[in-house]
């Protein structure tokens, strides 16, 4: 179960908003040890102020949190082209209003701990399959991350490989990619066959700037 929400009308969902940053910590800060922002047991960083759009997965059984992510345009402030622009290498900066950002993509380390089910690929699935929706309904071309070499392994995965945009770095102790993903019918429908999901995502159709306005 999808739920989108946008950093606007925050402060009408605290719960899910406390459940996403508690769980951004608990993946990038406790588990990844990477260098990122916190706030008691959240983690925040300046981009959460540019009205994002937040991609939430439930569990339809529990209703609990079990993974997220978060949407930018790329035409206003975003990771890649200004916080990680070396991952580049000699492309220009991204800046086009078909072209959005993904990025603090994580999932309960619960899940992704329990190797016996297929429950990681998905939570995984489900947020990406919403992005896809997202996307076509949006009209964009692309959507573009900033990722770890790790995580592209289970891009692959999933189906949705991507292509980097150049060669990874080591930024701290992570080595750090960026991947770009053409928006198509065609690959959303092969991320859903892979998760053997059947039908929408999300709750309704909906554009990105609608979800934006909500």
């Amino acid at each position: 179960m999808i739920k989108i929400l946008n950093g606007s009308n925050r402060h009408l969902h605290r719960e899910d908003m406390a459940q996403m940053f508690r769980l951004r910590k608990k993946v990038f800060h406790d588990m990844l040890r990477w260098d990122v922002q916190i706030e008691g047991d959240f983690e925040i960083d300046g981009y959460d102020q540019a009205n994002p759009i937040y991609v939430l997965s439930h569990d339809p059984q529990t209703g609990h949190l079990r993974g997220a992510l978060r949407l930018l345009p790329t035409l206003g402030p975003n990771m890649l082209d200004d916080t990680f622009p070396t991952l580049l290498g000699a492309n220009p900066p991204i800046r086009s209003a078909e072209v959005w950002e993904s990025s603090r993509f994580c999932i309960e380390p619960e899940i992704s701990q329990d190797r016996a089910s297929n429950q990681v690929t998905i939570a995984a699935a489900e947020l990406m399959c919403g992005v896809g929706e997202l996307g076509l309904a949006s009209g964009l071309s692309h959507i573009v991350t900033v990722t770890d070499v790790f995580l592209e392994r289970m891009f692959r995965r999933m189906g949705c490989a991507g292509e980097r945009i150049a060669e990874p770095h080591k930024i701290g102790s992570v080595h750090a990619v960026a991947i770009a993903w053409e928006v198509t019918e065609e690959l959303l429908a092969r991320m859903k066959a892979v998760a053997e999901i059947n039908s929408s995502v999300l709750e309704r159709p909906m554009s990105l700037e609608q979800a934006r306005a909500a």
